[in-house]
């Protein structure tokens, strides 16, 4: 082996050296930046209800351990210029720029004698170099206080954070129920749509409010939003189920109840089918009754009957109402060929009844699954306000405390305790006492805030049919109310959506203001 080689050989040994000193450097200060982004993300985290405890630790973990490898590989493995690094050792070990120098002149066009007096003079004195010595493995202490400042504050925060810990674990509850009722919202527009008994039209008007809901979930990440947005939904979709043909289905089912209870007459079996609610068969018995097998007292029977069943559809249903007295008057007058056709007719109004039938039933089945899924987001979010709740309650007991069996205790909103009862017996002959009764006494008596003067306020002039004409003053006096009921409450009730759209409603009172306003709705 030439000295060339040889030098070549220690001046690698050297660079792995470097390398090792800088990827050490480098592991320390990645630690640091890891620490440090650890504690950046994972407090932006916690301040936005969005890591969990194991989150936040797997977080940092994850960090430490490889932020600090990364950074060390990468400064090992980094590239490393031969002659720059023999300067740079010529300086560290005060070689005088031999090693230097004998890699310049290897490559040059110089007597062979002098090359190789300088190699033998380089290489000399690069054996008595320790490179252990001269480049320890060592790290800046900057770098070292900076992870150790990240690593407490990391510490502090992970006891020290149990409400931010508490707070994302119910923000995390709370978005996975309203991802849950997403997903139900999916299921009942996919059920509608491949409801066969529903036309394309009834379809698309119960799913739209469906659509607008589950967009709307998507949309928020919110409780109080999330409730406000089912709830509405769940009325939208009560209101549909009211409208499609609701008077008709209940008239059509008290008729058949009526039919229904007369044994062996010609409409008993459509009359149970009625009365069941199965109104598409009920149709179809209805269309398939065949005039010409029957007698004349079965056909006179039967005339009774359609009679009776057309005057009690006659408000809720006029077209099928008509179609069963037409029925009714053309068996009388024999035409049974013009009475099989009515009955027909009867039948296709009464087939459009029970496709109503069926929107009513899907849209009283979305609206309550709407309902109950508002009841479970409000299950999802009740564990946090009875924690507050009851550390509420521990608070207000602290402030008055209960009088013990000794007889020292400390009144309500008072500091000082009660004296420690004596020995001294309970005088007898005190007569009764009043059992804590006593007159009445008023607190509290509300003035009227125009007072004699109070300014006037202006109404819109309207008709004679209830409304309120004229002006009113401030200081109107008790009397009848002239503002008809069912025109104010869709006001307020707008106005208690939008407070709970707002989050100005706490959770805990939801559920009771929304079943009030249903209690009162005319």
């Amino acid at each position: 082996m030439t000295a060339l080689d040889q030098l070549s050989r220690i001046l690698q040994q050297w660079i792995r050296r470097m390398r090792l000193q800088r990827a050490a450097l480098w592991m320390v200060r990645g630690l640091a930046i890891a620490l440090a982004l650890s504690l950046l993300v994972g407090g932006l985290g916690l301040v936005q209800a969005k890591l969990l405890r194991r989150e936040f630790l797997a977080l940092t973990a994850l960090f430490a351990a490889t932020l600090p490898v990364a950074f060390g590989l990468a400064a090992y493995f980094w590239k490393v210029s031969p002659v720059k690094a023999a300067r740079r050792f010529d300086r560290i070990f005060r070689l005088d720029e031999r090693v230097s120098t004998a890699l310049e002149l290897s490559g040059a066009d110089h007597s062979v004698e002098m090359i190789q007096s300088q190699l033998d003079d380089a290489l000399s004195a690069a054996r008595r170099v320790r490179p252990r010595r001269e480049l320890p493995l060592r790290f800046k202490r900057i770098d070292a206080l900076l992870a150790l400042v990240f690593a407490v504050a990391l510490l502090a925060l992970w006891f020290r954070g149990e409400a931010l810990f508490v707070a994302a674990s119910h923000q995390r509850e709370v978005e996975t129920a309203i991802a849950e009722q997403q997903t139900k919202v999916e299921e009942i527009i996919k059920a509608i749509d491949e409801n066969s008994s529903l036309t394309d039209e009834q379809k698309q008007a119960l799913t739209e409010p469906l659509q607008q809901a589950l967009q709307d979930l998507k949309e928020t990440k919110f409780l109080e939003g999330a409730v406000s947005i089912l709830t509405a939904t769940g009325e939208k979709m009560q209101t549909l189920s009211a409208e499609q043909g609701g008077q008709t289905m209940q008239a059509l089912k008290e008729s058949g109840g009526s039919l229904a209870m007369q044994e062996g007459s010609p409409l008993n079996s459509l009359g149970k089918d009625l009365a069941s609610g199965n109104f598409a068969k009920a149709a179809a018995d209805l269309q398939n009754m065949d005039l010409s097998q029957m007698s004349s007292e079965e056909l006179r029977r039967l005339a009774q009957q359609l009679d009776a069943m057309a005057e009690s559809l006659a408000s809720a249903n006029p077209q099928l109402a008509q179609a069963l007295k037409d029925a009714a008057a053309e068996i009388r007058a024999g035409e049974l060929a013009n009475a099989q056709n009515s009955m027909d007719a009867a039948a296709g109004q009464l087939a459009g009844v029970a496709q109503q039938a069926a929107a009513s039933q899907a849209a009283s089945q979305a609206a309550g699954q709407m309902q109950a899924g508002a009841g479970k987001l409000l299950a999802a979010g009740g564990s946090q306000n009875a924690q507050a709740q009851g550390g509420d309650s521990t608070g207000q007991n602290n402030n008055g405390g209960a009088g013990s069996g000794s007889g020292s205790g400390s009144a309500p909103d008072s500091n000082q305790s009660g004296g420690e009862a004596n020995n001294a017996p309970i005088p007898q002959n005190n007569g009764a006492g009043d059992g804590g009764e006593s007159a009445y006494e008023q607190i509290y008596a509300p003035s009227l805030l125009g007072g004699a003067n109070g300014e006037t306020l202006g109404l819109p002039a309207s008709g004679s049919d209830g409304e309120v004409i004229g002006e009113s003053p401030a200081t109107a006096t008790d009397g009848q109310s002239l503002v008809p009921y069912s025109e104010v409450f869709s006001q307020y009730n707008q106005i208690n959506s939008q407070a709970i759209e707002n989050g100005d409603v706490p959770s805990q009172f939801l559920e009771l203001i929304k079943n009030y306003f249903s209690s009162i709705q005319p």
